[in-house]
Formats: structure tokens, C-alpha cells, sequence
């Protein structure tokens, strides 16, 4: 018998063959030459010539070349040699990554509803994730930023985002030079500036900052200097550093004030540095220096390399028991010293709501990679026979999941290239939706280097959520079947619909889990809107009022500014009425001790209290339960009566009539009083008012005509007008600054924009974006659930045929279909309800009026889920209710 080996190993070197796959594809080949021979012999050919013939026919036939097309196609892998094992397999993953590119080239369709459902989801972490890097992580520029940290005297009734922030000046000196967790430390105090120009005045925020603040941070000005040490020292020239958002924005980035001297609270400093656009330490608009002395400051920490947060708190405690020793009516009974990030007393709630919405744009990513993984397992069915043929010449199953696993990995190269665009784009709407006032200053939010990473690493991963069940599903057919399904074209003989109808139960759940954490945040927010504020809040022009150091602190002084600007408020065009306050609703003065003529008890009684003009409760259309208001002359007169709420009169006088009834208030306690004796009668019972925010009900409160107290430093505006009020903003300046021009106005604004963006801008941006991502889910999961029912029909379409011709109704195959497809679905809420409960902890904090298991939030839901799903069955199950039998019998 001839040896042939000779006459193949020449044409086999090519494909660089391992020496045992070389060996196999030799002798099949073999094989076939020595039947071509014996028939060649029997014909009566000489052995030589019969050999000849054979190799002419097998090579002029083209049946080697055949025979070898496929195997470059499908082994270039499994030919490496030992000797060469780094240059063919970048030569092989090159190869991978030319035939994924044509392979899905050919299957246009599918590859745009990848690459489109894997950018909506990838797109949407990368917005997110940009997000969190910028304001939680990466917010601050300054070296160490990580490690600065600030104390917090936090009592354990306190709930976690309560407690003390703010030190006395002995405070600050013990923790500083007692613990021994710092390397480095700075301090700050509040100080409200009045700047004053040739019109008026208007607020800029201060803050007294220690010295080596600027050093602490190791930020150089951007333009001029920063203050140094003898800018400290008694009798040094007042100086002055400003930020930079406040130079572009009030002084329109004019280099030449450098140097100038501006008029602050009434004293001349000058400009001698500005700082760059990240530097907004304590928030601050100007920084003046200060030597620590008595006074109330926010102190900031730098943490030695490798002390943890934990070790800190437990450092700082002790400090905090030996100060609360010397201070016992500053601290709780029982304390902690926590300590915060820098970003913490900024962001505070509303990092719960941006960790919320990351977690809900991972579980959109993973319904996404799941409606992915079910497109590539649908396609998979179509090159079954491409597998087999390929395992039938010697793939071995390694190669074919590589090859499955480079062309999703192309697919999530593509997904993750749309996505930073979408992310781009989404990210302005991002911004320009949240709150400004719970993010750091510093923050700058935008697709960084930290970022991109995060999108590339997504982009990475995501294959091996997506790709790695279909790959190794494809990677294993059955031979047989394959070779002998799909005679006429017609898919079939795949085993992977088990795999495929647990991609789409789970991706049913997670949706629910969306969709249920979306509706509950949607009415928790609706919830809070329809809070009672106890007044009305439409129409209402209100401002804060900043007033010089030393003036208006008596009661005479106030009397004489407040009482011309309210008549000269009220006597403008289109305004109905106006009022003056010591702080706007829903807020206090302060809280202060209680006494009532004629009632006992053993506990401590206390209350908050207000000051304000006559015609507030006017103003603000506050309801009288009984009683009346303030006349004009008891105001004027600083005659002792008072105004108490609903909760104050059943809390203190339960069953009594309050009016008439006489109280002592500490904080108007005065010895040198001649009235003190008197006490404040009560001449009115309004409805409650929030005054703990919109969250908390309503504490007892006392309001009393503000020439009992005085103005103070600040003060609050309100004024009710007939039009929209917002336009009437330079007429109410002018009116105070016809009194006094070095009044400034604080935060002008409409009340309800004031609202807006304290009270519900959080809570309005997390509902907002979970229910974008709600919505996306739902869409995504009803086109998966579409998609496999519609293969299914396709692959069912002779059984279909079958049950037709056997005289099975239309609507008995348009139920099959429907109830396939809804078992899916209800096996997805079964396990997405227990799911959502549990994940729905998360969120619990940030809900006001609904629990976590509000039955109707559970209700509308899963209907909404059911009903799109439905539709979603509904549609290829109509497509198969017109099967035409004997179509369907031709089928196969």
C-alpha cells in the first residue's frame, strides 16, 4: 500500500499544524486516496500509475482544496507550535478579530440592536458614574483631599446626618493639639459680608480662616497672592482673598480690582489675591485671615498616612468626653465624635439618592447584557451548522467560545464607543437637573480620565455577562442533529432554550425592580409636594436681609427701618401685602424654655419661637383656628402678646382655651424689663406651620411682634403680589435701599423657587432619574420578551402547521404562544417582588408618606409590567395564529 504521507505534509505546513492534529488530518486523507487507488487498480492500473492518477484526481478534482479551506478558516489556533506560541496568537486574535468584523457585518441587523442596547445601558453608568467620581470622589482637586476630614459631636438619639459641626474655639485647640490621628489642620468661621459700592451694598459669604489655610490645601492663587503670616499679625494692613466664581461672576473678571480697596462690613481691605476656579473652601465668596480666638468654627483635619476612620473617632472621643467635662451644656448625655469626608456636610441625603441611582443603572446594564445574550443565543441557533461543520474538522471548543467571545467583545467596544456619546450628551441634561446646592463647589462633572477608564473596564466586562453563557451554549452541538436539522434551510436542533428562558426570567425581575423602586420614589415625591405647609407659598416675593455690624439690634432701631419699608412696600404697584420675619418658614428662630402662668409640671418645657411684623400671617395666608393677629399699633407699640400654633395649645393647654392665657419666654427674659413680669399673652391660635422642614411634624411654636427682640443681622423679606412676583425684584431693592443703602438683599427669589430648590430638588432629581431608567428597562425587557417569542414561533411554525392540519383553531396556537410567553413573565415577578422588597431597604430613607411594601406602588407595576409583556407576546403570537398549514407543512 502506497505511503502518502509524503505527497501531504508539504501542503499541510501552511497551516502549521500541532504534530498530533497533523497526524489525524493525514491519515483521513490517506483514506481517501487509498479507495481512489484500489478502484484505480481494479480498473487495471499498474500500482505506480494508479498512484499518479490518484494524486491528479484528488489535486485536479480541487478535493484537497476543499478540504483545506475550512481548515484554515477553522484551526489557525490549534496550529501553533510550541516554538512560536506569541506571534500566532496575536496572529490568531487578529484573525478572530477580521472574521467577527465580517460576521457581523453579514448580520447587520442584529449587530445595530446590540450595539444600540448595550450604548443605552453602558451610556447610562458612564453618566452616573461620572456623577458619583465628581461630586463623592474625585470632587476636590487639592493634594490628600481624600484624607481631610472634619469632627462632629454626634449624640446617639441623633439621627446619622445630625449632630454638632461647628466648635468653640477651645474645642478646636484641644482636638488640634491632643490627638494624635492629624498631621496637619486648619480652621474656619462664618463672617457675612456687607461690600459696599456707590448704589448700595449687596452680601458676599466670608469666612475668617486660621493661618496656613492656603497651605493646607497647596493651591497657589491664580492671579496676586494669598495671605502669608504678618497679614495675620495686629496692626497688619486688612487684606482680603477672593474666589474665583465670584470675581467672574459679580466683577466680571477684571484684573485691575487687584490691589483695590473695597469697603466690607464698613472697613476698608484690599484685594490681594484670587484663587483658582476649584477652590471654594467653606463655600466662601472672600477670605479674610484670623488668629483662632472665641467664636464658633468648622475645623478640618488632615489624616497621618494609614490612620483609618474608625481610629480617628475613637482618638477624637476621648478628646470630646474631657471637653464635655468643661462644657457639659454642649454636649449630649451620650456622644460619639464622628468624622466626615470633606464632601459629607455638603452632599449629606443626596448621597443616598446618587448611590440609589447607580445601583439602578447597574441593574439596567444587566437587562441590557441580558437581552444581548438572548440576541446571541437566537443568532446562535442560525450557525449551528457552521459550529458543527467546524467540530466536525477538528475545532476544538476553546476556539469556537474565543471566537464567540471576540465578536462580543466587539459588540461591547461598539456599545461602550455610542455610549460615552449618549453619556456626553446626557450628562448637560445631568447637570442642569441637580440640585447645585448639595454638591461640592469644587465639583467639575464631565467624561474625565477616571471615567473613561470606568466605561473602558464596563466595555470589558460586559462580555463576559453577555457573551459567555451563549458562547459556551454554542460551543457544544450535537453533531448529529446539526448536520441533519436544517435540511431546507429552517433553524433548528439547538438545546439552548432553557438558557434563553432564564435570560428572560431574570431579566423580568430586574425590571420590576426598577420599575417598583421608581414608583415608590415617584410617590414618595408626590407625597412630599402634598405635605401641608400650614401657608401658601404662590405669589410670595421673599429675601433675606443682611444689615450692617451694630445697626438695628434694638428694637427702636428695627422699628425705625422695617416700618417706612413696609409702608413703602405696600404702597408699590401689584403688591397686596408684606411682612418682615426673623427667618422664612419652614424654619424658626430658635428654640427656647417655657413657662405658663398658672400650670405646673415636673419636665423641662420648651418651644420655638418667631419674631415678625404685622400682616405676616396675611402674607403668607397662615389660618387662624382661634383669636386674631397683630394689630399695627401692638407692633409698633412692641406691646407683649403672642401667637401660638396648634401643636403648642394641645401639647402645653390640652382641653383649655389658650387665648388670654399669659407665657414666659427665656429667650425675652430680661431683667431690666419692667414687662418681664407680664409675661406675653396669647391672643391667637394659628394653624400649624412647618418649621423642623417638610418632613418633620410641626414643634410647638410661639410668634411674637418682632420690636419685642430687634432685628439682628439678618432678617427675612416677604411680600405678596398680585402678578407673578419674580419681576419685582428691583423694586423691593430700591425700596430697601431708599431706607438704607448698605442693606443688602440675601438670595432674592420667588418662595416657591425657594422650595424648589431647597425642599424638593433631591428628592425631584432621584425620582426623575429612576424613572427615566424605569421606563428604558420596561422597553428593553418587552423587546427581549418580544424576541424570543418570535423565535420561538419561527421554530415552531411546522409544529404549528401540524396542530392546524389536525384541526387545531387559530386561537388555540394564538394562546400557546400568549401563555409561553406570560409564563416567562410571571415566573420573572416572582422572583422580582421578593427582589425589589429587599433591595427597597436601600431606599427606605429617602422615602416621606410610603413604606417599602406600599401595595399599590406593587400593584401598578407589576399590571404595567404584565400588560406590555402581554403586548409583547401578543404580537408574534397573532403571527402565528395565520399559519397557513400547508405553508408550514413545506416548511421542513
Amino acid at each position: 500500500m502506497p505511503d502518502w504521507t509524503a505527497h501531504l505534509r508539504p501542503r499541510l505546513a501552511t497551516l502549521r499544524l500541532s504534530p498530533s492534529r497533523e497526524a489525524e488530518i493525514v491519515e483521513e486523507l490517506s483514506q481517501h486516496l487509498d479507495d481512489r487507488w484500489r478502484e484505480l487498480i481494479a480498473g487495471g492500473a499498474s500500482p505506480d500509475e494508479a498512484i499518479k492518477l490518484a494524486l491528479g484526481d484528488f489535486r485536479d478534482g480541487n478535493l484537497l482544496a476543499q478540504y483545506m479551506a475550512p481548515l484554515r478558516q477553522a484551526h489557525p489556533s490549534l496550529s501553533i507550535t510550541p516554538g512560536n506560541h506569541g506571534s500566532h496568537l496575536f496572529g490568531d486574535l487578529w484573525q478572530d478579530l477580521r472574521l467577527a468584523a465580517r460576521m457581523l457585518n453579514k448580520s447587520r441587523a442584529f449587530a445595530v440592536a446590540a450595539i444600540v442596547t448595550l450604548g443605552l445601558g453602558i451610556g447610562a453608568a458612564t453618566s452616573i458614574f461620572s456623577v458619583i467620581q465628581n461630586v463623592l470622589l474625585g470632587a476636590f482637586p487639592w493634594k490628600g483631599a481624600e484624607r481631610m476630614v472634619s469632627p462632629r459631636i454626634h449624640g446617639a438619639l441623633q439621627s446619622q446626618d445630625q449632630g454638632r459641626q461647628v466648635l468653640l474655639h477651645e474645642e478646636v485647640l484641644a482636638f488640634a493639639e491632643n490627638n494624635r490621628v492629624f498631621d496637619g489642620f486648619i480652621a474656619a468661621e462664618n463672617e457675612p459680608m456687607l461690600y459696599q459700592h456707590a448704589e448700595g451694598a449687596e452680601p458676599l459669604y466670608g469666612a475668617r480662616v486660621t493661618p496656613g489655610t492656603f497651605e493646607f490645601f497647596g493651591m497657589p492663587p491664580l492671579h496676586g497672592r494669598v495671605m502669608g503670616p504678618s497679614d495675620y499679625e495686629p496692626g497688619a494692613p486688612p487684606v482680603f482673598v477672593m474666589r474665583y466664581k465670584t470675581w467672574r461672576e459679580r466683577f466680571n473678571g477684571d484684573l485691575s480690582l487687584l490691589n483695590k480697596t473695597f469697603v466690607l462690613n464698613g472697613a476698608a481691605r484690599t484685594l490681594i489675591g484670587i484663587m483658582p476656579p476649584r477652590f471654594a473652601w467653606h463655600g466662601a465668596d472672600v477670605w479674610v485671615p484670623k488668629k483662632m480666638a472665641p467664636g464658633f468654627w468648622f475645623l478640618l483635619g488632615r489624616l497621618r498616612p494609614g490612620v483609618s476612620m474608625q481610629q480617628a473617632e475613637a482618638d477624637l472621643t476621648v478628646i470630646g468626653h474631657q471637653m464635655a467635662t468643661i462644657h457639659p451644656r454642649w454636649y449630649p448625655e451620650r456622644f460619639t465624635v464622628q468624622i466626615g469626608t470633606l464632601g459629607d456636610s455638603v452632599v449629606g441625603r443626596f448621597k443616598a439618592t446618587l448611590y440609589t441611582v447607580l445601583a439602578a443603572v447597574g441593574l439596567l446594564l444587566l437587562i441590557a447584557c441580558s437581552n444581548v445574550a438572548n440576541l446571541m443565543l437566537a443568532r446562535a441557533t442560525t450557525r449551528e451548522k457552521e459550529f458543527a461543520l467546524r467540530v466536525a474538522l477538528g475545532a476544538r471548543r476553546a476556539r469556537l467560545v474565543r471566537l464567540l467571545m471576540v465578536e462580543s467583545l466587539l459588540l461591547a467596544m461598539a456599545g461602550a464607543a455610542l455610549g460615552t456619546f449618549l453619556a456626553w450628551g446626557g450628562l448637560k441634561w445631568l447637570v442642569a437637573a441637580m440640585p447645585q446646592n448639595l454638591i461640592p463647589a469644587e465639583s467639575v462633572i464631565g467624561l474625565n480620565a477616571p471615567v473613561l477608564a470606568f466605561t473602558l473596564c464596563v466595555a470589558v466586562l460586559t462580555p463576559l455577562i453577555f457573551g459567555l453563557a451563549p458562547a459556551l451554549q454554542s460551543s457544544r452541538p450535537d453533531l448529529t442533529d446539526a448536520l441533519r436539522d436544517s435540511g431546507k434551510g429552517v433553524t433548528g436542533g439547538f438545546r439552548g432554550r432553557w438558557v434563553r428562558d432564564t435570560v428572560v426570567v431574570t431579566a423580568v425581575a430586574l425590571s420590576l425592580t426598577l420599575l417598583i423602586g421608581a414608583g415608590l420614589l415617584m410617590r414618595s415625591f408626590v407625597a412630599l409636594r402634598e405635605v401641608h405647609l400650614g401657608f401658601q407659598a404662590d405669589h410670595v416675593f421673599q429675601t433675606g436681609l443682611a444689615f450692617p455690624a451694630g445697626r438695628y439690634k434694638t428694637a427702636e432701631q428695627a422699628t425705625e427701618f422695617f416700618r417706612p419699608l413696609l409702608l413703602r412696600l405696600k404702597a408699590l404697584p401689584g403688591i397686596v401685602d408684606a411682612a418682615a420675619s426673623a427667618v422664612i418658614p419652614p424654619g424658626s428662630a430658635g428654640l427656647c424654655k417655657l413657662e405658663i402662668a398658672g400650670e405646673t409640671h415636673t419636665e423641662e418645657w420648651q418651644t420655638l419661637f418667631q419674631t415678625v411684623s404685622e400682616g405676616y400671617f396675611r402674607t403668607l395666608r397662615i389660618e387662624f383656628k382661634q383669636g386674631r393677629g397683630f394689630s399695627e399699633a401692638e407692633v409698633n407699640d412692641g406691646r407683649r402678646v403672642a401667637v401660638v400654633n396648634e401643636t403648642f395649645a394641645r401639647r402645653y393647654l390640652p382641653n383649655e382655651n389658650p387665648i388670654g392665657r399669659r407665657i414666659q419666654l427665656a429667650a425675652f427674659d430680661s431683667s431690666a424689663d419692667p414687662r418681664r413680669d407680664k409675661g406675653l399673652e396669647i391672643i391667637g391660635v394659628v394653624g400649624d406651620v412647618k418649621n423642623r422642614g417638610l418632613q418633620v411634624p410641626a414643634e410647638p411654636e410661639v410668634t411674637v411682634p418682632y420690636t419685642i427682640a430687634g432685628a439682628g443681622a439678618t432678617r427675612a423679606l416677604m411680600v405678596r403680589t398680585a402678578a407673578p412676583p419674580g419681576a419685582i425684584i428691583n423694586a423691593v431693592r430700591q425700596a430697601v435701599w431708599a431706607g438704607d443703602s448698605r442693606v443688602a438683599l440675601i438670595y432674592p427669589s420667588t418662595f416657591e423657587d425657594r422650595l424648589n430648590e431647597q425642599m424638593y430638588a433631591g428628592p425631584r432629581f432621584g425620582m426623575i432619574c429612576m424613572a427615566i431608567l424605569g421606563c428604558i428597562g420596561l422597553i428593553l425587557v418587552t423587546l427581549g420578551v418580544y424576541s424570543v417569542l418570535a423565535y420561538s414561533t419561527v421554530q415552531k411554525t411546522h409544529e404549528i402547521g401540524i396542530r392546524m392540519a389536525l384541526g387545531a383553531q387559530a386561537s388555540d396556537a394564538l394562546a400557546m404562544v400568549v401563555k409561553a410567553g406570560l409564563r416567562l413573565v410571571l415566573a420573572g415577578i416572582a422572583i422580582g417582588i421578593p427582589l425589589s422588597l429587599v433591595l427597597g431597604r436601600v431606599i427606605g430613607t429617602q422615602l416621606v408618606g410610603v413604606t417599602v411594601y406600599d401595595p399599590f406602588t406593587l400593584v401598578v407595576t407589576t399590571g404595567l409590567l404584565t400588560m406590555t409583556a402581554a403586548i409583547a407576546c401578543w404580537i408574534p403570537a397573532r403571527r402565528a395564529a395565520r399559519v397557513d398549514p400547508l405553508v408550514a407543512l413545506r416548511y421542513e
